[in-house]
């Protein structure tokens, strides 16, 4: 039996796949497909197997993408070890990939986007290319949904007097429950233009799914600005509310909050309120300028050998010698002239009998 059937004819009807996640099953199997010489079949559910084609993944792309890849494979593998397709389960290492700093687009960079998608050329299912790009952007961008229920969101969820959406649970990751996110005057009067039918999408696409992105990187190329994907703006709509003190967890609909600083804040908006260079006490890098070499300054140096001295009497250190002397010279500021006085007073100091 081939591991894409097993996908397609039980994996995928038992935990009810949305069609984006059934994709990316099937891509890992090709690639392990190209691996092998061969579509996957059962027996080639091993653990050498397996590892060997992981292995070889690792020098193609990242270590996010092989953990993803692992992911799909062993969640199979256990499917048919349970349904005792095949005798083991999977005993595969984890891959540890790296997590990095979330990377958002700036202010300037969607307002960028929004105005070079409005000059896209052609239609999307009949409405301007540039009226449903400009909108689609700024409703990532208002909402912070992602782009996934933002494409099956449909005209009778869509209040433009009231001016709000709904995005159904069925329609969201997870698939909890439903939420309410408001709209600018501005974009609701935009999406007045594009409006259908109750019932249609309102983000309809008549092409490849995967031409959506590739269209977007196409607008960014246009804009001058970073491609950072549809989840860039999901990523700078919460860290611009974070950033003004507003609960970006809230925003994004999250059980956890620590998914939302270490996956979506980015930290070059959202500053922390106090690191390190805040809290850390300047260094001086300059030499105190020389007291001047009256008798009063020349006490002054004794005075601060003697304590010195006597500060490393009663810590048990031993005499200090020249070196340790011009060490605590320096480390108190004198120098110059009165360096000889200092290293007399740290010797007394020393010397000294203590009371």
């Amino acid at each position: 039996m081939l591991v894409r059937e097993l996908l397609d004819r039980e994996y995928a009807v038992i935990r009810s796949l949305k069609p984006s996640a059934l994709y990316q099953f099937r891509l890992t199997l090709d690639r392990w497909a190209d691996h092998l010489g061969h579509a996957p079949e059962l027996t080639d559910l091993d653990p050498l197997k397996v590892q060997a084609f992981l292995n070889a993944r690792r020098n193609q792309v990242s270590a996010a993408t092989v953990r993803k890849d692992r992911t799909h494979i062993v969640a199979l593998w256990s499917h048919a070890a349970k349904r005792r397709l095949v005798e083991e389960f999977p005993t595969l290492p984890p891959v540890r990939a790296p997590q990095r700093i979330p990377r958002a687009y700036r202010v300037s960079d969607v307002s960028a986007l929004v105005r070079s998608a409005k000059s896209m050329p052609g239609t999307v299912c009949g409405v301007p290319a540039g009226a449903w790009w400009s909108c689609i952007l700024r409703l990532c961008w208002e909402t912070a949904e992602r782009i996934g229920a933002v494409k099956q969101l449909r005209w009778n969820d869509v209040d433009l007097d009231e001016r709000y959406v709904v995005f159904r649970g069925e329609t969201r990751k997870g698939g909890t429950r439903d939420i309410r996110r408001d709209i600018s005057p501005e974009l609701a009067e935009q999406m007045r233009a594009i409006q259908r039918r109750p019932g249609d999408l309102v983000f309809g696409w008549d092409r490849q799914p995967t031409s959506l992105w590739f269209a977007l990187r196409r607008i960014c190329t246009n804009a001058g600005v970073v491609p950072r994907g549809f989840h860039g703006l999901r990523k700078a709509a919460a860290s611009y509310v974070a950033a003004a003190g507003g609960d970006a967890t809230q925003l994004l609909d999250h059980s956890n909050p620590k998914l939302a600083k270490d996956h979506y804040l980015d930290e070059s908006i959202v500053r922390p309120r106090s690191t390190a260079i805040d809290l850390l006490p300047p260094l001086v890098l300059e030499a105190p300028p020389e007291a001047p070499d009256t008798p009063e300054a020349k006490q002054a140096a004794v005075d601060a050998g003697l304590a010195a001295g006597r500060r490393l009497r009663d810590a048990g250190e031993p005499r200090p010698d020249q070196k340790r002397q011009d060490a605590l010279a320096v480390a108190a500021g004198i120098g110059g002239d009165r360096l000889r006085q200092f290293r007399w007073g740290v010797v007394q100091g020393w010397s000294e009998t203590a009371p």
